[in-house]
């Protein structure tokens, strides 16, 4: 659908839907009330196709490649996959071909220039490969011809610990935008609440631009004395994703409400799906951790009844997003496929032990655990659609 149709589309939707939902006596949220330009979808929405995942390469442990902790996956437009190992000692990142051979491992556990503490993030932009040490504090640039570094780009805590309030600041995510500004993301943590700041970056780690947005993260539980904290585990996450044309796309994903930001974050239309979350019994929020002091916390801070909407938000290179809503059946995931205006395209059920990562060229990435042996590997799936 080309850009005009889907505004277009969008917009009568928003004008002709918003009577129909309102008929089911189904309560908006108040935070989907007071938001402009707004799409909201009829409940149970048929999706137009359905699609199937067909196991096509496994790039898994060999002689020369010893998978421990894997972190993230990324795909360049040749086909080329990028996976990162985390685990202590082994930081680096493995280079396989679209086949599954593999070609180079880049870099090794250290500070120095090719050298990594923690492995955040990485985005492969062109012919080049962003990566972020969250430990040091450090964006480094490798060639995908050569796998050399090429660019260290320090980052500067003074520019972007904001709070008055704050007890900690460090980044956590970022996209490359275009050949000189880098989207920031930043986790500040307080004792209430994790949340997000982005910035723009130039391509020395500078700031250049003030905060461009901000939105909850993660809940935290508090003990009944205050004396401890455990991140929420079933409420809300903020998870963002973000498009081809940069594109900001956010989420708190107690429900299925999309707001969508240009790459300066100035607020575009927002989108929202009605959505029935699974129910949680007091014995499985109280049972969740075996641990006292969080059953303490949850006490103190209310049971609730219900879980969040969905755990994953993926954007796939023909701007499709990709949603894990959470199902009654706790090891099966319904995975959603939604156009940038929130359009059903398609849903299947998929094992939640096999986390998709990464969607690219028709294929989507998984990471998963070999039941044999217990070892990690990577799985490229082709996407097959139908009618």
């Amino acid at each position: 659908m080309n850009s005009y149709l889907s505004t277009t589309f969008g917009f009568f939707l928003s004008i002709f839907l918003i009577p129909a939902c309102s008929s089911t006596d189904r309560e908006l949220p108040d935070e989907v009330k007071k938001l402009d330009n707004l799409t909201i979808h009829e409940i149970n929405s048929t999706p137009i196709s359905s699609i199937t995942l067909t196991k096509a390469v496994t790039f898994e442990n060999s002689s020369e490649v010893i998978f421990g902790q894997l972190n993230e996956i990324d795909v360049d437009n040749s086909g080329t996959v990028y996976v990162v190992e985390g685990s202590d000692g082994n930081e680096g990142i493995y280079v396989f071909d679209a086949e599954g051979a593999f070609i180079n491992k880049i870099g090794r556990t250290g500070r120095g220039p090719g050298e990594f503490q923690a492995l955040f993030d990485i985005d492969v932009f062109g012919d080049q490969i962003f990566t972020l040490d969250g430990t040091l504090l450090r964006i480094q640039v490798f060639s995908s011809e050569t796998y050399n570094s090429i660019h260290e780009a320090n980052l500067d805590p003074g520019q972007w610990d904001f709070s008055s309030e704050r007890t900690m600041t460090f980044p956590n995510k970022f996209h490359v935008l275009n050949d000189s500004t880098i989207l920031g993301i930043f986790n500040h943590y307080t004792f209430d609440m994790d949340t997000w700041s982005y910035y723009h970056l130039d391509m020395n780690g500078n700031v250049t631009s003030e905060r461009l947005l901000t939105h909850d993260y993660i809940k935290h539980l508090k003990t009944g004395d205050g004396s401890q904290s455990f991140f929420d585990p079933f409420g809300g996450r903020g998870l963002m994703a973000l498009s081809t044309d940069n594109q900001i796309f956010t989420a708190w994903s107690k429900d299925l409400l999309f707001k969508v930001y240009d790459s300066d974050g100035t607020y575009l239309r927002a989108f929202y799906h009605p959505f029935d979350n699974s129910n949680l019994s007091r014995d499985e929020a109280l049972n969740f951790y075996d641990n006292e002091p969080f059953k303490n916390a949850l006490r103190n801070e209310g049971i609730p009844d219900k879980w969040r909407a969905f755990d994953h938000l993926i954007i796939d290179n023909n701007n499709n997003l990709w949603i894990s809503t959470i199902t009654d059946d706790r090891e099966i995931y319904e995975w959603w496929i939604m156009d940038t205006y929130g359009n059903l395209q398609a849903k299947f059920k998929w094992p939640r032990g096999k986390e998709i990562h990464e969607i690219k060229n028709g294929f989507a990435y998984v990471l998963e655990t070999e039941e044999d042996t217990g070892l990690q590997e990577v799985i490229k799936y082709r996407i097959q659609w139908s009618d």
